[in-house]
C-alpha cells in the first residue's frame, strides 16, 4: 500500500528499498531532500565512519564514505568497486531479477493443474510461484469446474484497457455475504497470492468438513482488481507498477467527502484521477456493490507490505463517533489475535490518504471494512513466503466472520462442520 517506498517523489518503476546492500557487508539508508522515513533514522557522520573503519580501516571507510555522500547528494548508489548506479537502476535491476526468479520458479512448477484436487488446493505447486495473470485464470477456472455446487465466476468490472475484472462467489446458500479484493496496487504480488492460497484453503476445509467462514457467510473474491497494471508489472522494468494502465492509483479514485489540500499529479504514485470513480475498474465495482449491500456484511482489501490491520478513516485523526471507534478497535484485535505481531489502528496513523476505498465504502454502507496489510519490508517478496502470508491472511479472514457478526449486533454460532453441497 506505501505509495512510495521512503517517500520519493518518482514514478512507479523509481520505487527502491529503503535500505540498499552495499557487497553484503554494511547496509546504509539511501535519502534524498524528499525523504520522509518511518522507521529509520539516518546514521550520524561520526558513526558511519567509525563502523567502516572497523570493517576496512579508517582510510578506507573515510573514502567510502565521501563517495556515499556524494552519490546521496547525486541520487545514486555508490558501490565498493566505485560503480555509481541511479536509484531508479537500482529499482530495476532488483525488479527485474524478481520478474525472472518467478519465471524461472514457473518452468520449475509448470505442470501444476493435475495437483488441484479437493482437500489439496493449498498445497498445489501453483502456489510455490506468484503467478501470471493468465495462470491465475486457469488455476481458478479449474476450481470452479471442480467445485459447480460451491463456486461461480462473474464479470465484476471492465479496466481501460477493456479487459474483464472477475469476481468468484463461494456459496453455501446464505442469505448474507462476505467481500474480499487484492491488487488494487498491482506491484503488491503477496497481496494476490495470499487471497489465493486463502481461496484455496477455504475450499480444502469444506472438502475435509472442518470449520469455515463459508459455513456462516457466502464469500465474494476478486484476486486481480488492477489487471492492467499487474500485467504491466510482470514487464521489464515495470516491477514497481503501482497504478493502473491510465495511470491511475485505483485506491485513490473512490469518492472522498473531503478534499486533498495537497493534491498529487499525474506524475505521483498516488494520483487519483480527475474525478472520483473515473477509472472504470472502480466504477464497476461499486455498481456491484451497490447492488449487493443488502447483502454483503463486510469488506476487506488486502495490500502490502506495513504489517497492519487498518480501518477508516484515513484522511485525518477525527474519531468516527457513535460507537464505531470502539468497535473498529475490536475487530482490528479480533483479527491481530489471530495475524500475530500486526498493527492496528485507524488508517491514518500510517498516512494521510484521501479517496481509499474503506473510507468509501464504510460511509456508503456503514458496514465493517478493514484494509490488511501483509507484514513485510518491500513490496517485493520472495515466493517462499506465499504459504506463510497465506495462511495469515486465511486466519484473518475466518476470523474476520467472526468479528464481522459482532460488529453488526449478531451472535457467533459454535463452531460447526461444513456439509457436503
Amino acid at each position: 500500500m506505501y505509495p512510495k517506498a521512503m517517500y520519493t517523489n518518482k514514478p512507479a518503476k523509481a520505487i527502491i528499498r529503503p535500505w540498499i546492500s552495499l557487497r553484503n557487508s554494511i547496509q546504509i539508508p539511501i535519502t534524498s531532500s524528499q525523504t520522509l522515513s518511518r522507521a529509520f533514522r539516518q546514521p550520524t557522520i561520526p558513526f558511519l565512519i567509525f563502523h567502516f573503519a572497523m570493517k576496512f580501516s579508517l582510510l578506507s571507510a573515510i573514502a567510502l564514505f565521501a563517495a556515499v555522500a556524494t552519490a546521496q547528494t547525486n541520487n545514486t548508489i555508490a558501490d565498493i568497486d566505485g560503480r555509481g548506479r541511479s536509484l531508479e537502476e537500482e529499482d530495476e535491476n532488483e525488479g527485474n531479477a524478481d520478474i525472472k526468479i518467478n519465471r524461472a520458479c514457473h518452468q520449475e512448477n509448470a505442470n501444476y493443474i493435475p495437483s488441484l484436487k479437493a482437500g489439496e488446493y493449498s498445497t498445489s505447486a501453483f502456489h510455490n510461484c506468484f503467478r501470471t495473470l493468465d495462470q491465475i485464470n486457469e488455476s481458478i477456472d479449474t476450481l470452479v469446474i471442480q467445485n459447480p455446487n460451491l463456486l461461480s465466476k462473474f464479470a465484476i468490472s471492465k479496466t481501460v484497457k477493456g479487459a474483464t475484472i472477475y469476481g468468484y462467489k463461494l456459496t453455501k446458500g446464505h442469505s448474507q455475504s462476505l467481500y474480499f479484493q487484492a491488487l488494487q496496487h498491482a506491484r503488491e504480488w503477496v497481496a494476490g497470492s495470499s487471497i489465493l492460497f486463502s481461496f484455496a484453503s477455504i475450499l480444502d476445509d469444506i472438502a475435509k468438513n472442518k470449520p469455515t467462514a463459508a459455513d456462516e457467510y457466502d464469500l465474494y473474491f476478486v484476486p486481480v482488481v488492477n489487471i492492467d497494471g499487474y500485467e504491466i508489472s510482470w514487464e521489464e522494468d515495470h516491477r514497481a507498477q503501482r497504478k493502473n494502465a491510465n495511470e491511475v492509483d485505483l485506491n485513490r479514485n473512490w469518492p472522498s467527502f473531503y478534499s486533498d489540500p495537497k493534491r498529487p499529479t499525474k506524475d505521483d504514485e498516488t494520483y487519483p484521477g480527475p474525478y472520483a470513480f473515473s477509472e472504470p475498474e472502480t466504477a464497476g465495482i461499486n455498481e456491484f456493490l451497490i447492488s449487493k449491500h443488502k447483502e454483503i456484511e463486510g469488506y476487506l482489501d488486502i495490500h502490502a507490505w506495513a504489517g497492519s490491520v487498518l480501518y477508516p478513516y484515513a484522511k485525518n485523526n477525527e474519531p468516527i463517533g457513535d460507537g464505531f471507534d470502539e468497535k473498529f478497535d475490536v475487530l482490528a484485535r479480533g483479527l491481530q489475535s489471530v495475524l500475530g505481531e500486526y498493527k492496528t489502528g485507524p488508517a491514518h496513523t500510517l498516512y494521510s490518504s484521501y479517496g481509499v476505498f474503506p473510507d468509501y465504502v464504510f460511509r456508503e454502507f456503514k458496514k465493517p471494512v478493514l484494509n490488511i496489510e501483509i507484514v513485510g519490508d518491500y513490496f517485493i517478496a520472495e515466493a517462499s513466503t506465499i504459504q506463510t502470508r497465506g495462511l495469515e491472511v486465511y486466519k484473518a479472514i475466518n476470523q474476520f466472520a467472526k468479528e464481522t457478526t459482532v460488529f453488526n449486533g449478531g451472535e457467533v454460532t459454535p463452531n460447526k462442520p461444513s456439509c457436503d453441497d
